[in-house]
């Protein structure tokens, strides 16, 4: 049988959780029955390279389609005509456009588009133009209920006519030696409770009221540090904050470099303080990886995190509700470990990299089969 060829077009592959996905997607379809390719637009990114690795082919257009640059997008158009590919599948906002036009633009049978974010500012050109574009895709993806809910709201589109496909890690592995030499370099002081973070740094992210809720547990009296995994532009500012506020002696800002799963064997309580989200890979990843989780109650985080029973929700953009809740877990070993179990078994149930790949390969057979191409 011949494999059904599968284009996922997404901005770039730089590390984030959308992009994660679709690492995990190209990568974990299987080989017999899907042959996949990715096709970035501005930029490649760090995750390109261990696409290639699985076999995976990557194209970059080079910068974004648009009025602006007509021979990006005619170099969009010419990956997928060259590809042929049976479905592309669109991923984030520039993608999700201009993705959507090309693959019809190049004949393709099945276009799939997922939606990974709440995107409450989005610009009402987009609206009117992802609503049209809703009329030539033949199924929309949201990876939480409360992203299917906002969906249909700002499009207009039924929320049954929404599929909703969760997000699905994989068990992070820490390695011994890395998490060692990670340790001996940090030089936490002995005692403190280690609060961690994976993120870009970026403002939806609430990277400031984390800081903020770090020096109040510090005026508290609660011994802690905080490890700050990821990069972006707000990195200067709160580097900024943190030594306005006395505390850049306990924030470690490690950037994009170190394994998701080397910080996390370091974390004692992680910490989420978004304040939009859609279905983090990086809670997911602390969750499996058996960590205690305070979490902001944004988007499809309460979906996941059940206040009190696998984790510990607040409200977001608040410091003092962060401190609070870290501070009572700062005080209870048992609990922390009590939480944590409780939140590896959820995922473990329900957010797996296999259910992931195994509802997304469903959803394109019986997409190919409504088409008649299965």
């Amino acid at each position: 049988m011949t494999p059904v060829r599968v284009l996922h077009v997404i901005t770039g592959l730089r590390i984030g959780g959308a992009e994660r996905l679709v690492v995990t997607a190209a990568t974990g379809l299987p080989r017999g029955a899907f042959e996949s390719a990715v096709c970035c637009l501005a930029e490649r990114g760090a995750l390109a390279e261990e696409v290639e690795r699985a076999g995976v082919p990557v194209w970059c257009v080079g910068s974004y389609p648009g009025l602006r640059h007509p021979l990006a997008f005619w170099r969009l158009w010419r990956i997928i005509a060259r590809f042929r590919p049976e479905i592309v599948h669109t991923h984030l906002q520039s993608a999700n456009l201009y993705g959507r036009l090309a693959a019809r633009l190049a004949g393709v049978p099945v276009i799939v588009c997922t939606e990974h974010n709440v995107y409450q500012s989005k610009a009402r050109r987009y609206v009117v133009v992802e609503r049209a574009l809703g009329r030539i895709t033949h199924a929309v993806v949201a990876v939480s209920e409360q992203v299917r809910r906002f969906l249909s709201e700002q499009l207009g589109i039924a929320p049954e006519g929404i599929r909703v496909i969760p997000n699905g890690v994989a068990a992070p592995v820490p390695d011994p030696a890395r998490v060692a030499a990670l340790r001996a370099r940090l030089d936490v002081p002995a005692g403190d409770v280690v609060l961690g973070t994976v993120a870009s740094l970026t403002p939806k992210k609430g990277h400031t009221y984390l800081i903020e809720a770090l020096a109040l547990l510090r005026a508290r009296g609660v011994a802690c540090t905080l490890l700050l995994a990821g990069d972006g532009p707000m990195r200067p500012g709160l580097e900024a904050l943190a030594a306005r506020l006395g505390e850049t002696a306990r924030v470690r800002f490690l950037g994009e470099s170190e394994r998701v799963a080397d910080v996390l064997a370091l974390t004692d309580v992680f910490v989420l303080p978004s304040l939009v989200e859609g279905m983090p890979l990086a809670l997911l990843e602390a969750m499996r990886a058996g960590r205690a989780v305070v979490a902001t109650r944004v988007g499809g985080v309460p979906e996941v995190v059940h206040d009190g029973d696998n984790g510990v929700l607040v409200e977001p953009a608040d410091a003092e509700a962060l401190a609070v809740a870290l501070a009572a877990l700062a005080a209870a070993p048992a609990r922390r470990t009590d939480l944590g179990a409780r939140a590896g078994a959820t995922v473990e149930g329900t957010y797996t990299e296999e259910r992931y790949v195994g509802a997304l390969a469903g959803l394109y057979r019986e997409l190919l089969a409504a088409r008649g191409l299965a």
